[in-house]
C-alpha cells in the first residue's frame, strides 16, 4: 500500500521552536463502542522511540475525545484493532477525524511476529483554529492534499520503475513539471518541501541521475531529519552506503575506522568526502542509519558499532543527534550477551505484574512461545523438569501469546505445568524487543540480570548441559 512509506519513515515532522500548545481530536467510527484506540507520536528517526504514548476508550456511542500535547507539527498514530492509521497534526487546532469501521485483529494477527498493520490515512472531517475558531473544510485540510498527491504520486512511480523494467525511457523532468502544475497553489513550506523530496524519488527510480546531483538537487540543501518525506529519500539513496563506498579507493578505510579504531570523528569526515555528501550532519545520519543495518548482519564487530555510538551520543553534530545515538546504542545493545536485556512487565496468570527484577538472584530462562505452536510443545516437558530439578538456582519464564490469559491457565493446569507464564497482551511490543522472528525463541540471563546467551540453545538442543558448563566455569559447581 502506497501510505506504508508514511509510517515507516519516521511519523515525525519537524522540531520547531515554538512554546508548548496542544491539539484536539474527536474521533468516532462505526464499531468503536468501548473499544481502546492507542495514540502514538514517535521521535528517533532510526528506531521506534515514542514522545507521546497514550490509550483511550471510546464511549458507548463509539467517539472519544482527547488532547495531545504538540510543540511543532507531527504524524500522529492512531492504531486500533487491524489499522494502524495517521493524521498529519498542527498545534493549536481542533480535529474532526472519521475512524474506519473497526476490525479486530485475528488470532494469528495477535501472536504473530511477523505481523504488520494496515496502515491508512485518517479522514478529517474538519479542522478548527483553538484560538480564532475558525473553521476549514477536511477537503482544505493538507491531510487532503497529501493524499491527493500520493495517489498521484503512486501511479506514476509504479510506470517509471515499470518502464525502466523494461529498458524504456521515462519524461521523468516532464512529469513532474506536470504534477507540480497540479498543486502549485499548495504552497505551504511543508508540503512544497514533501513534493520535492518524492520528486527525488521519481528521479531515483528513473535511473539517470547520479547520487551527487540528487543530493545537491532533491535532497539538500539542509538536513531534515524531522521530516519524513527526507528520510524516505535519504534511505532510498544511501542504502548500503558503507558497502558500497568501503569498496571504493576513497573510502576503502571506513572498515578499519569501524572494526579496529573505532575513530568516530575520523570515518564521518571520510564519508564527508563523497561528493554526496554535502555536510557533517549528513554524514552522521549516514553512519546512524547505517549502524542500525550492519550491527545484524555480521559484516562488523557489534562491540564496535557500540563504541562508535557512544562516541557520536558524547560528541554529536548537534544535541538531538546525541540522543539519536544514545537511543540507537540502548536499542542495540539490549540483546547483546554482557548487556541488560529490554525491560517488560507482564502480568502473571493471577494477574500480577513482573519484570525482569524480580528474578534477579538466579539464572531465568526466558522463553517465548505459544500453548499450541507443535514445536514449543516438544520443548514444554523440558522446562517443567528445569522447574523440578533445577529450581534452586534457576527461573523458568515463559512469555506467551495466546488469545486470552485464561487459555493460558487451563493450558498449565491440564498439563501439569508450574513455571512462572506472562502474557504478552500488556506489551505486545515485547516480541518485536527480543527479536522474536519464530517460536519457540529462548535467551539466558545471568543472576545479575544481564544476559548470558543471545538467543539461548532450545532445550531440546541440550540447553541443560550448556547450563551446566557455564556454571562450571564460574565455579558455582
Amino acid at each position: 500500500m502506497h501510505y506504508r512509506w508514511f509510517i515507516c519513515a519516521v511519523l515525525l515532522w519537524g522540531w520547531g521552536t515554538s512554546l508548548a500548545q496542544i491539539v484536539s481530536i474527536h474521533g468516532s467510527g462505526p464499531g468503536y463502542s468501548d473499544k481502546t484506540v492507542h495514540i502514538t507520536i514517535s521521535w528517533n528517526p532510526f528506531i521506534t522511540v515514542h514522545e507521546y504514548s497514550n490509550r483511550v476508550t471510546c464511549n458507548e456511542e463509539g467517539s472519544f475525545d482527547q488532547e495531545i500535547p504538540l510543540e511543532s507539527p507531527r504524524v500522529v498514530q492512531f492504531e486500533t484493532g487491524l489499522y494502524q492509521a495517521y493524521l498529519y497534526m498542527e498545534p493549536g487546532y481542533h480535529y474532526e477525524v472519521d475512524l474506519p469501521e473497526y476490525r479486530e485483529k485475528d488470532r494469528d494477527a495477535r501472536i504473530s511476529p511477523f505481523y504488520q498493520p494496515v496502515v491508512i490515512p485518517l479522514s478529517v472531517s474538519s479542522r478548527t483554529s483553538l484560538s480564532t475558531r475558525e473553521q476549514v473544510a477536511g477537503s482544505r485540510d493538507i491531510n487532503s492534499a497529501i493524499a491527493s498527491f500520493d495517489s498521484l504520486f503512486a501511479g506514476v512511480n509504479n510506470e517509471i520503475i515499470m518502464q525502466r523494467r523494461k529498458g524504456l525511457n521515462s519524461s521523468t523532468d516532464s512529469i513532474i513539471r506536470n504534477m507540480e502544475s497540479e498543486f502549485k497553489t499548495d504552497t505551504p513550506e511543508f508540503f512544497s518541501t514533501y513534493r520535492r523530496f518524492r520528486y527525488g524519488i521519481l528521479k531515483l527510480n528513473e535511473g539517470k541521475t547520479g547520487l551527487e546531483a540528487l543530493s545537491r538537487d532533491f535532497l539538500g540543501p539542509a538536513v531534515m531529519e524531522w521530516h519524513p518525506g527526507f528520510v524516505e529519500l535519504f534511505r532510498a539513496m544511501f542504502k548500503d552506503f558503507i558497502f558500497y563506498y568501503s569498496g571504493t579507493p576513497d573510502g576503502k578505510e571506513l572498515r578499519t575506522l569501524i572494526n579496529r579504531t573505532q575513530d568516530f570523528r575520523q570515518a564521518r569526515e571520510l564519508i564527508l568526502k563523497h561528493p554526496a555528501v554535502w555536510s557533517d550532519t549528513l554524514a552522521e545520519m549516514i553512519l546512524l542509519q547505517e549502524f542500525s543495518e550492519l550491527f545484524y548482519r555480521g559484516d562488523y564487530h557489534k562491540e564496535a558499532i557500540l563504541i562508535m555510538l557512544d562516541s557520536m551520543a558524547g560528541n554529536p553534530v548537534s544535541p538531538d543527534f546525541g540522543i539519536y545515538a544514545a537511543q540507537l546504542k540502548k536499542k542495540l545493545s539490549s540483546l547483546v550477551t554482557g548487556h541488560l536485556p529490554p525491560p517488560f512487565s507482564l502480568e502473571d496468570l493471577d494477574g500480577k505484574l513482573c519484570s525482569l527484577d524480580d528474578f534477579k538472584g538466579k539464572y531465568t530462562y526466558l522463553f517465548f512461545g505459544t500453548p499450541d505452536h507443535y514445536g514449543c510443545m516438544m520443548e514444554y516437558p523440558f522446562l517443567q523438569s528445569y522447574i523440578e530439578k533445577h529450581a534452586a538456582y534457576l527461573n523458568v519464564v515463559t512469555i506467551m501469546a495466546s488469545e486470552e490469559r485464561s487459555e493460558l491457565k487451563d493450558f498449565m493446569k491440564r498439563n501439569g505445568y508450574h513455571w512462572k507464564v506472562l502474557h504478552y497482551e500488556n506489551q505486545p511490543g515485547v516480541m518485536s524487543d527480543y527479536l522474536v522472528r519464530a517460536y519457540p525463541t529462548a535467551y539466558l540471563i545471568d543472576p545479575e540480570g544481564k544476559l548470558l546467551l543471545s538467543p539461548a540453545t532450545l532445550p531440546s538442543g541440550g540447553f541443560e548441559q550448556q547450563l551446566f558448563r557455564i556454571m562450571r566455569s564460574r565455579g558455582e559447581i
